[in-house]
């Protein structure tokens, strides 16, 4: 794949838009390489990890060299953070895709994968009230927690102190809503 062609993440297909790589020079810690986008996603990893392309997010060599995560598996719906503990069933390689070759989504407190038809959903992007009200009907399965729903749609922000997270089953088109706030 010619190094011009930015990769294509089938999890986060909005990654470049939605703020996780930042159009900047530099040489990524991991390939060694020149190149003019940076990570601006979260990582779990010991290594402090400060300029990394996508390219080594897409491949997994980043996820290699620091046993990195860009998804702590633990906060992924249905996984028990008890490795002891039996989790739900979700398809291993998307699981595995998640974690080790997408990039994550920043949020307030910990970021949650939603999981839909036993497999991982796809994270469009961080949203706000206007955003989800036609998608009611499908959300509210999720919005259990928050019994005054109008509260919740003047409230809840693309960007704010209380911010959506939409995320879409590949299989079915569920729409899932994550709810997080600062």
């Amino acid at each position: 794949m010619p190094a011009s062609i930015l990769p294509h993440f089938t999890f986060n297909p909005n990654a470049y838009t939605l703020g996780l790589f930042e159009q900047k020079d530099i040489v990524c810690e991991c390939c060694h390489q020149p190149r003019t986008y940076s990570y601006a996603g979260p990582i779990y990893c010991e290594a402090e990890v400060d300029a990394l392309c996508p390219w080594c997010i897409a491949d997994g060599s980043a996820a290699a060299k620091w046993d990195a995560e860009f998804q702590d598996w633990a906060s992924v719906e249905g996984n028990s953070p008890d490795p002891a503990e039996a989790s739900a069933p979700i398809n291993a390689a998307s699981l595995e895709e998640v974690v080790s070759r997408s990039p994550g989504y920043n949020s307030w407190q910990q970021e949650v994968w939603l999981t839909h038809c036993q497999d991982m959903c796809v994270f469009l992007g961080y949203v706000g009230g206007e955003d989800i009200r036609p998608l009611l009907p499908e959300l509210r399965p999720d919005l259990q927690d928050w019994p005054d729903e109008e509260f919740l749609l003047r409230s809840l922000s693309a960007d704010g102190g209380l911010t959506g997270y939409l995320f879409q089953c590949r299989h079915c088109g569920q729409h899932r809503l994550h709810i997080d706030c600062d």
